[in-house]
């Protein structure tokens, strides 16, 4: 359980939104799922009693643990996941520079964070795929929701342009946010992924698209 994490994130709209943690990871896609007790909330950094964590088994991510943050006018899902379980993933893809994405050993993760953020209805959603080492305020709390929070202005400005330039290793937009997004070739050179109701984005193309 007490594994490196990599992250998840949806911001939904508030309004008229009152879903609990339990219905949006049911919503996400998450399986098996339990409440933490308070030792083992603890044990992954997180002392506020009020705050309930929920582990399970998220789609193609395998083990994964979740909380809810309610902001100014979204709620803030973050989902946890193991670091190793995806880097094992990358092991498994060829070194052919220019992987086509049905080849992707990590393709069943675009699809089950694809299919949580229409689900989910988020405005925008990223998933962090690099490293943090050195930052021993994730290691030690197992993840850190303060980085993930830091973004959430971009979004309340329509900062899409900005969120875009971190190059998540996936960023998901619905199509109002799409809309706003600005063309160029060097942020167009990338490998996309329509949805119904949005666009994913990778981080760049071919068997670096996630990194």
């Amino acid at each position: 359980m007490f594994f490196k994490t990599l992250v998840a994130a949806f911001f939904l709209e508030s309004e008229d939104n009152n879903d609990s943690l339990e219905q949006l990871v049911t919503l996400a896609g998450m399986t098996d799922q339990h409440y933490l007790s308070e030792d083992k909330k603890v044990a992954l950094g997180i002392h506020d009693p009020g705050i309930e964590i929920i582990y399970g088994q998220w789609g193609a991510f395998e083990d994964a643990w979740a909380r809810l943050d309610k902001l100014a006018y979204h709620n803030c899902l973050q989902i946890y996941f193991s670091m190793s379980h995806f880097l094992d993933l990358c092991s498994e893809n060829t070194d052919d520079e220019s992987l086509p994405l049905e080849q992707d050993s990590l393709l069943p993760l675009a699809t089950t964070f694809g299919n949580a953020c229409e689900q989910l209805q988020a405005e925008v959603a990223f998933l962090d795929t690099h490293a943090h080492y050195g930052d021993e305020t994730w290691i030690n709390k197992q993840g850190n929701r303060d980085w993930v929070i830091n973004y959430y202005s971009m979004l309340l400005e329509f900062n899409i342009n900005a969120l875009a330039d971190e190059r998540f290793g996936l960023l998901y937009l619905n199509e109002y946010m799409t809309q706003i997004w600005d063309s160029n070739p060097v942020r167009e050179n990338r490998d996309m992924i329509l949805l119904s109701k949005g666009r994913l984005t990778f981080a760049q193309q071919g068997v670096i698209r996630w990194l």
